[in-house]
């Protein structure tokens, strides 16, 4: 065989070891027991990204403390000033508990599991 210019010898290398593994477990459910299953996890998996919210807000309010002086403008300054403070301690909670879901929110594993688990489980009723 030549590419190139260049010779190459074909090398017939003989197999020593073949390792394998092959085992597989079989899973049946129907198709609407997993479409039930998966838009359960889709709306549990989007529950990572929740936490962006709160944590720009957050940041706003920090930046608006660190920044300004609150004026008389339809309330009082300290009035302005107790509403930002609330709503940074909202927002704070808000996100501590958008990154709790997130830290707690399902794998593959978890979802794969729960497939299986559905399967027993409608199968023990019967």
């Amino acid at each position: 065989m030549a590419t190139n210019g260049h010779f190459f010898n074909q090398v017939n290398a003989p197999i020593k070891v073949v390792h394998s593994n092959l085992d597989q477990e079989i899973i049946q459910i129907t198709e609407d027991k997993l479409r039930l299953v998966l838009n359960q996890h889709i709306a549990a998996a989007e529950q990572r990204k929740a936490w962006i919210a709160p944590l720009g807000i957050l940041v706003a309010i920090v930046i608006v403390f660190s920044t300004s002086t609150f004026k008389d403008v339809f309330f009082k300054a300290p009035t302005w000033e107790a509403i930002f403070f609330i709503a940074g301690l909202l927002s704070l909670g808000w996100l501590i508990r958008t990154l709790w879901q997130a830290h707690n929110s399902p794998t593959v594993d978890s979802l794969v599991e729960k497939i299986k688990n559905r399967s027993i489980d409608e199968q023990s009723n019967k």
